[in-house]
């Protein structure tokens, strides 16, 4: 704004600064119009004519009134107006345009009134855009989220500022959970936790049950992030929800516990699942019953259950088409074609949910389901023996999913990278891949990734001939997966038990039982260190 225009020292007084030009393009407007151009200038990075509409109406101003007026300003070049396909011409001003606007519109004292109209504007868009996401028409609100983000943006920090969380402590937590389905599909993950964790702590005095939906929200996006305190956010909200009643806010946090729970108490988690499933039947909610369904299939398959995981995918899927819900199908599709990957399913079945996965995931513009597509396909590949094809794959689906920050997915990525250099005899990259992979699975906790690393490690140490080591780790691998009840998969026999054999082999067969007794008592860390 303070920038001099240099080659215009001839022109009039008016034009020798970007902020005098501005200024005298702006006096010359009728008040009207005046304050029409400063209202617009709350907007960040433009807005549709609806939001004019009801963000800059003037007192006795009608609507034809407010389009004169934008016509003016537009053809004042104070103001653009761009085509969008299929929707309203979207408005937008220069940036520095915009600057002058702003300091105008404090100047009349007119700022906090035009911040809430356009915070309660853009909340409205979120609670209407919030039942559509998981409809048939949820790629078209989705688009129109991601062009109003910035909007969006503005509008929940202006609900968090102190004087606003004291007179509605709701408002930041109800915006959060409108926008919940939008920030993970689009891979906002890390956005959406962060303005989460301020609603949660700046809020006091919000309702329980505001609360109880902002936990669980969080807990979500914990769970993408690799974030710990995602049990005890789960835990928080049902206690809540129990107070309320609220059965679907019950069952959901259910599930979510159950997820926590599966890897180091399995019955547990089994329990939590069936008791959701059974409330969710019972209450007739057919979206909330399909995700539980179909969680309880992605607890059942690893542990193989193969059949029960099949017609437990079945039923969510159906339940998810009679809905629209393109995410849940896609999700389904996904999960469903991931098990028959790993246990030598119909690979035409296999081939027919990956394309339609993919097409509903590139019309969403779901970036983790598109990442789901590449390890899937992947995984195709290495099941066919093509390891260069699987290696791209699992390159792209570990990019996407480094992005979007979803570390539990970035873990089996990484995990399975190993797995594929090491079976290409690439073993210094594998190890590389393998040292990665340890440090997310100490992150996690988690006997099912301890023992993924340490049958990693093993075919590594194999392959250089160090046969007690490897035996040691894979009893120590096998340990870890009777504990967390997640046996190994058809697909993960390819190359491990061919390995096996050749170590059995190499040693004399009483020192590779002896070897492979003491990994059993080992702990994570003791069998790494093992190697002698």
């Amino acid at each position: 704004m303070q920038l001099l225009t240099s080659s215009v020292r001839d022109a009039p007084a008016r034009q020798h600064t970007l902020r005098q030009t501005i200024q005298w393009s702006y006096d010359l407007l009728p008040a009207q119009e005046q304050q029409m151009f400063r209202s617009l200038s709350i907007f960040v990075n433009g807005c549709e004519l609806s939001a004019v509409e009801a963000v800059c109406h003037a007192p006795g101003d009608g609507n034809a009134g407010v389009l004169d007026e934008v016509t003016s300003l537009v053809d004042k070049n104070l103001l653009r107006q761009t085509a969008q396909e299929e929707e309203e011409p979207r408005f937008t001003m220069l940036e520095t345009i915009r600057e002058f606007g702003l300091e105008a519109l404090a100047a009349s004292r007119e700022m906090d009134t035009t911040r809430r109209a356009h915070a309660f504007y853009y909340l409205a868009l979120a609670e209407e855009a919030a039942p559509e996401l998981t409809g048939p028409r949820s790629a078209v609100w989705l688009q129109r989220l991601e062009g109003e983000h910035d909007n969006l943006r503005a509008a929940l920090a202006w609900s968090l500022e102190p004087a606003q969380t004291a007179s509605s402590p709701d408002m930041a937590l109800r915006f959060c959970e409108m926008l919940r389905e939008f920030w993970e599909v689009r891979g906002h993950n890390s956005e959406g936790r962060a303005f989460l964790e301020q609603a949660l702590a700046d809020c006091e005095g919000a309702s329980t049950s505001a609360r109880a939906r902002a936990l669980s929200a969080a807990a979500a996006f914990a769970d993408w992030l690799g974030d710990y305190h995602e049990e005890e956010l789960l835990q928080e909200a049902l206690v809540l929800y129990r107070e309320l009643g609220d059965t679907r806010g019950i069952a959901s946090s259910l599930s979510g516990l159950a997820g926590l729970s599966r890897t180091n108490n399995i019955a547990a988690a089994y329990s939590m699942l069936e008791e959701s499933v059974t409330l969710l039947r019972e209450l007739g909610d057919k979206e909330a019953l399909a995700w539980s369904l179909f969680y309880l299939a992605d607890m059942l398959g690893p542990q193989g259950e193969y059949g029960r995981t099949h017609a437990l995918f079945e039923e969510s899927l159906a339940l998810f088409r009679e809905l629209g819900n393109k995410r849940g199908i896609a999700t389904c599709l996904q999960q469903s074609a991931f098990f028959l990957v790993l246990t030598g399913g119909d690979q035409a079945i296999v081939q027919a949910r990956l394309e339609e996965m993919l097409a509903l995931d590139t019309e969403l513009g779901d970036k983790n389901g598109m990442a789901s597509y590449y390890w899937i396909s992947g995984w195709v590949a290495f099941s066919r023996g093509d390891m260069v094809t699987a290696l791209a794959l699992h390159e792209q689906s570990l990019a996407l999913w480094q992005e979007i920050g979803a570390r539990w997915l970035e873990f089996w990525a990484i995990a399975t990278l190993g797995k594929i250099k090491a079976y290409q005899g690439d073993l210094a990259a594998a190890l590389a891949f393998n040292e990665q992979s340890l440090t997310l699975a100490r992150e996690f906790h988690d006997d099912w990734l301890y023992a993924s690393c340490l049958e990693g490690r093993a075919s590594i140490v194999e392959k250089q001939g160090k046969c007690a080591w490897a035996a040691r780790l894979w009893g120590a691998a096998e340990s870890s997966r009777e504990r967390c009840g997640m046996p190994l998969m058809p697909i993960d026999r390819v190359d491990y038990e061919p390995a096996v054999a050749a170590a059995r082999t190499h040693l004399e067969e009483q020192a590779f039982t002896t070897a492979w007794a003491e990994g059993r008592t080992m702990t994570f860390e003791q069998a790494l260190a093992a190697s002698e």
